[in-house]
């Protein structure tokens, strides 16, 4: 049967394939699906089109069957059984027509206001908020230990308050059909749920009903930090945790938020505000900017319209948390959850539950703590002096336990919670207690504020150390049986403390038991089997399908060849034999006359930024002089370390090619080149992947999750051998999501065309190739050719794609 999914162009066949693959993993209860599908073939539209074809359809037979079963009284005559269908049916499509209606009229009533407020603002400048502060700003409130059975009674009463409030209420919004599943979708990064908000709007699908004209219910939810629309609260900091605290802070002031009703659940105006968002798709600065016009509060209202809402967005943290789903009252039972960009999930889930902490940021958060309490001891209640002495005392342990032990540990060596403490009188500290004063007084933010307005003591916006220690101690009172506490030294000789999640499926199975379908989508799943070992061990095999589509490019148009030794010296970029001076002069007349023969632009990946600057040092000091023949060639840039000069370096890079120049940009594995940046087109004709980029087999987390691995495969039953074997597939497999994702960033679209060079021996095995992504793999050119042919080869490939233009 073909279905139509309404999706906006003609779509390639490729992409029908994958519509075809979501719908019938959907449709046919499969538990989980895994989905790669290449840059540039269309994903994100695929993904909607399938997923919203298959709900609204849902939809539709959801209700018939409904009423169906309501109908199953035998005694009745046929025609009573046909009248109350039909009266059901008449008054669910009704409740919809009127909601439409009446989302039309907001609708009309926002766009006069927006042509308003634009004249206005054209009027006048948006004052600037006076940045002032007092001390009464940075003290938490009263704090005491008995103050367990009040907030219990505070919540009894907020209950009965929320429940008389409904009774009471004085929302007046039209009334329409709840959706009986909801989409989430969730992605990694900001742009990302930006560009799916934007490709959401290309589409319009049938409704559920016959006769009647449906919108697309989305709402796009966001953190505080982007939906604030507070100043006092918005100015307070850039960092999430404190624009969170300052928030709730405020909400329990005496003065609360203007822009938050306080019983904001049963608040018209939220209501109003959540309806309005629903008139038509809203990206979050939108969603905002709703906000700002109404002077209500979107980070609130957007609740208020889950039970409305067909498809919801959200970053990663938002649905792969508990926690966070119960506090945005995210209900995703039998719903289904599309985890975007999914070659990041074990990573990310492994790094919100993870945390690390050195010696020196222990004790500059003990000069903070004491430097904070001598400002303010006069002025803090007794339960708030003693937790904060606590603190500093447990602290103090802390340093002097890595202090004791820092010359003789070893990377990813366990650190038993018992020896932690032992011999101290740390058994006066109750961590439990000293949490929970934490979490209930925000001291961490007050004391964060205070420094950030008064910089008394050094402290980091971006990742302030109190908020550190808070993670830390909750993972010494909450130790999972799936995490460990380690010791790490780095490179510069710096020892840590590091506790890490070592196997996220405990955490990832709150999802899968809930949800009715999980769908993990990306460019480059390949290796599929570490989400199988590692994400989902307890779902069988039939339960879980797999699908992997070609590019929408022709053959012709990627040329993929693996190049293993030039002069008769093979390239080995082993650890010990990567820094080799033949090897890397090798190197260099390699990529100079790949640079020769490719047009316009090239982008080479190192392994690291370490290695890479090692390499350029090598080039430049060469005897041949290797760098200076490159720069006379193209252009050459190096990739930033620092993420904010990043933007400034591709801009050079794309003017010169945008200029009909020839460039190379010398990028790392992993870097904001490899994850965030396309190179279409002219921008990368070639990509030039050098060594296999394994992650540092030295560092304390490597060490940490390959031992539980290797534990864990050896309690399942398996031999030592077998316990061998998967650890290192796993290190061998970061290794190649890491390869795939960097490779398959050159191709944008379907006349788009590019060549792949992969230099290092190991790239011949067949072990290596079966790794990559399945369209890379199936153009690796077989036939063994050395240097010299190879380079002939592409001249001839780009002279017949350049015909009659001017390189």
């Amino acid at each position: 049967m073909t279905i139509d999914y309404s999706h906006p162009f003609t779509p390639y066949k490729i992409q029908e394939d994958l519509m075809d693959a979501i719908y019938d993993t959907i449709e046919n209860n499969y538990k989980i699906g895994i989905f790669e599908s290449p840059t540039g073939t269309g994903k994100t539209l695929s993904i909607i089109c399938s997923s919203m074809t298959w709900l609204r359809n849902y939809k539709r037979k959801h209700k018939y069957d409904e009423v169906k079963q309501d109908d199953s009284d035998e005694d009745e005559p046929q025609w009573v059984k046909n009248d109350y269908t039909s009266n059901i049916l008449e008054r669910s499509k009704s409740r919809i027509k009127d909601y439409e209606k009446y989302l039309d009229t907001l609708e009309n009533e926002l766009e006069q206001n927006v042509q308003t407020t634009h004249k206005l603002n054209a009027k006048s400048k948006r004052p600037k908020i006076k940045s002032e502060y007092n001390d009464e700003d940075f003290l938490p409130k009263n704090y005491q230990e008995s103050e367990d059975i009040q907030d219990e009674n505070s919540r009894i009463q907020n209950e009965i308050n929320s429940l008389l409030g409904k009774i009471n209420s004085d929302d007046v919004a039209v009334e329409t059909e709840e959706c009986p599943i909801r989409i989430f979708f969730t992605s990694r990064t900001h742009s990302q749920l930006n560009q799916f908000s934007h490709q959401l709007r290309l589409t319009k699908f049938h409704s559920s009903f016959d006769d009647v004209t449906e919108r697309t219910k989305y709402l796009p939810f966001g953190s505080r930090k982007q939906l604030c629309i507070n100043p006092k609260v918005r100015n307070v900091s850039k960092n999430d945790s404190n624009i969170n605290d300052a928030c709730i802070d405020l909400q329990g002031s005496k003065e609360g938020c203007e822009y938050l009703p306080k019983d904001y659940s049963n608040s018209s105006l939220m209501t109003r505000l959540s309806d309005l968002s629903l008139t038509k798709i809203h990206d979050i600065e939108e969603l905002g900017d709703l906000g700002q016009q109404t002077k209500v509060c979107p980070y609130y209202s957007i609740r208020k319209g889950i039970e409305k809402t067909e498809i919801i967005s959200l970053p990663y943290q938002m649905i792969l948390q508990e926690s966070t789903r119960l506090i945005l009252n995210l209900d995703i039972t039998d719903s289904i959850v599309i985890i975007d960009e999914a070659h990041n999930v074990l990573d990310v889930i492994n790094a919100l539950h993870s945390v690390s902490i050195s010696r020196a940021e222990i004790e500059l958060i003990i000069k903070s703590l004491k430097t904070y309490l001598g400002k303010f001891i006069k002025r803090l209640n007794s339960g708030n002096r003693i937790n904060l002495m606590k603190l500093i005392k447990l602290c103090q342990l802390l340093t002097s336990f890595i202090n004791e032990k820092e010359e003789n540990v070893k990377s990813g060596e366990q650190i038993e919670l018992d020896a932690l403490f032992q011999g101290t009188n740390a058994d006066l500290v109750n961590i439990h207690k000293l949490e929970a004063f934490l979490n209930e007084t925000k001291i961490a933010y007050k004391i964060e504020s205070y420094f950030e307005k008064t910089t008394e003591v050094e402290t980091s916006s971006s990742n302030p150390l109190l908020f550190k220690i808070v993670k830390f101690l909750k993972c010494l009172t909450n130790p999972s049986k799936e995490g460990r506490l380690f010791w790490d030294k780095g490179p510069n000789g710096v020892v840590s403390m590091n506790y890490m999640l070592l196997d996220p499926s405990e955490v990832f199975r709150g999802i899968v038991t809930k949800a009715r379908c999980v769908l993990l989508c990306g460019g480059t799943m390949e290796p599929m089997s570490d989400y199988v070992n590692y994400l989902f061990p307890y779902v069988a095999q039939s339960e879980i399908k797999k699908f992997s589509c070609g590019h929408i490019i022709s053959k012709e148009n990627l040329k993929v060849f693996p190049i293993t030794s030039y002069r008769g010296l093979q390239f080995d970029f082993l650890f010990e034999r990567r820094l080799n001076v033949n090897m890397l002069e090798n190197l260099g007349e390699v990529v100079l006359k790949l640079c020769k023969s490719i047009p316009y632009g090239v982008v080479a990946f190192f392994p690291s930024y370490k290695y890479l600057d090692f390499v350029i040092k090598a080039w430049k000091d060469s005897t041949t002089k290797i760098y200076e023949r490159l720069s006379n060639i193209k252009t050459v840039f190096q990739e930033p370390k620092e993420t904010t000069s990043v933007e400034g370096v591709i801009s050079e890079y794309s003017g010169l090619i945008h200029n009909r120049e020839g460039a190379l940009l010398l990028s790392v594995v992993g870097g904001k080149m490899s994850e965030g940046i396309n190179f279409s087109d002219d921008l990368a004709r070639g990509v030039i992947m050098i060594g296999l980029p394994y992650p540092n087999a030295y560092s304390g987390e490597i060490i940490a999750k390959r031992n539980f691995i290797e534990s864990h495969t050896l309690a399942q039953g398996g031999s030592r051998s077998e316990a061998t074997e998967a650890s290192r597939n796993f290190y061998e497999n970061i290794c190649m999501r890491a390869v795939n994702q960097s490779i398959g960033r050159s191709i944008r679209h379907i006349n788009d065309y590019s060549s792949i060079y992969l230099i290092d021996y190991r790239f011949e095995k067949v072990q290596i190739q079966n790794k990559l992504s399945g369209w890379v793999k199936e153009r690796i050119e077989t036939q063994h050719k050395d240097v010299d042919t190879l380079v002939q080869q592409i001249e001839e490939y780009f002279n017949s794609k350049l015909v009659g233009k001017q390189v």
